[in-house]
């Protein structure tokens, strides 16, 4: 009889914890375009043309070129807590995404510092990137 109480009490707990690991990735899902970099020393470096999309764990970065040709990187993504973990496709090419991304290697795991339904704020490192909805 006790553990059926137990159980009806954690049952709102698991459900809350559920709800707030879907809502994450519901305000995660779309098009985010990197608006800037704001750097350790307090600068701000100003972006427009890198696109980052998240959908059901599948990730895009779309670098639009100043030659108005496009490149776009693929790969996967997962949330755990306050963090995203982004792995590339092991044949993107690492120079490329040195030059676009910024990133030296194809996976990286960023804190989360805000989600909202208009705002993305990730750290890696002392970089905070910033990210409006598209």
């Amino acid at each position: 009889m006790m553990k059926k109480w137990l159980y009806l009490l954690c049952l709102p707990l698991l459900l809350s914890i559920v709800a707030s690991c879907s809502d994450d990735e519901d305000k995660l899902t779309g098009k985010w375009q990197l608006r800037r970099y704001e750097l350790p020393d307090g600068t701000v470096q100003k972006e427009d043309s890198v696109f980052y999309n998240f959908q059901k764990g599948s990730f895009s970065a779309i670098c639009l070129l100043e030659d108005k040709t496009y490149h776009t990187f693929f790969g996967l993504y997962s949330l755990q807590d306050d963090k995203i973990y982004i792995i590339l496709r092991p044949e993107e090419n690492i120079d490329l995404c040195k030059q676009y991304l910024q990133w030296d290697e194809l996976g990286r795991t960023f804190q989360i510092e805000e989600l909202s339904s208009s705002t993305l704020q990730l750290r890696y490192e002392d970089i905070v990137s910033v990210f409006r909805k598209y």
